[in-house]
């Protein structure tokens, strides 16, 4: 990993920052200068870790709060479209290509976990280890609550006789789950309630699970400890 850096700057500016065609979530434009608010006392540099972080809508924002910022994903051109913009605006994220499946995470190095639109359950107990003691985590993504009932493998496995495609996404057969956008698979959706017992334990500052605009659950807690 990329040795740190210190931030230009210790305190939140607006959450103005944006990607072309992209927009920073609510949910984040709220809860960032609260986690900020948060942590404003404490000494040393900030580490944020903006996981699977795409073409980098939120590393602006999470730069100009003044975090040591890392960007990790799987996908290169994606981190290279975040970087063209970063460069631009003279921000520096300090990015990295990896399979988020198997790579190693260090333990107890970051401030911030950050992560929106993107599950990786398998490594929940990895996430946790990586931040400090005292650090937070702020997560966003979508649960199952996406996917339209009655629709899907298991529902289409149990009707009788050649069943009705389900409507909505064109190009959606009866072997795909039909979704309101984002993912289908049930690996990448998050089950009720599976979020906050995830972090179970941690000091919870803001839960919540919704059915629309789009289905998702959210959560913001703080890790025990210093």
């Amino acid at each position: 990993m990329p040795a740190c850096r210190p931030p230009a700057r210790g305190t939140i500016t607006p959450v103005g920052g944006i990607l072309t065609g992209s927009t920073v979530s609510p949910f984040v434009a709220e809860w960032l200068p609260r986690v900020v608010a948060e942590m404003n006392g404490r000494p040393g540099p900030r580490r944020a870790l903006d996981l699977a972080m795409g073409e980098g809508r939120h590393a602006i924002p999470l730069v100009e709060a003044g975090f040591v910022t890392y960007g990790v994903d799987v996908a290169v051109n994606r981190l290279l479209t975040a970087r063209r913009v970063l460069v631009e605006r003279r921000l520096d994220v300090l990015q990295w290509a990896a399979d988020l499946d198997t790579y190693p995470l260090p333990a107890r190095r970051f401030d911030l976990l950050f992560c929106t639109r993107f599950l990786l359950r398998a490594r929940w107990d990895d996430l946790k280890r990586s931040v400090r003691p005292g650090g937070f985590v702020m997560y966003e993504t979508f649960t199952t609550g996406q996917v339209a009932p009655g629709c899907g493998p298991s529902a289409l496995r149990q009707a009788q006789g050649r069943p009705e495609p389900c409507r909505g996404t064109a190009g959606s057969g009866p072997s795909r789950a039909m979704s309101r956008g984002g993912p289908s698979s049930p690996d990448h959706l998050l089950h009720p309630g599976e979020l906050a017992r995830a972090f179970d334990g941690w000091i919870v500052l803001h839960s919540e699970e919704v059915e629309s605009p789009a289905a998702m659950a959210r959560l913001v807690a703080r890790k025990p400890g210093a």
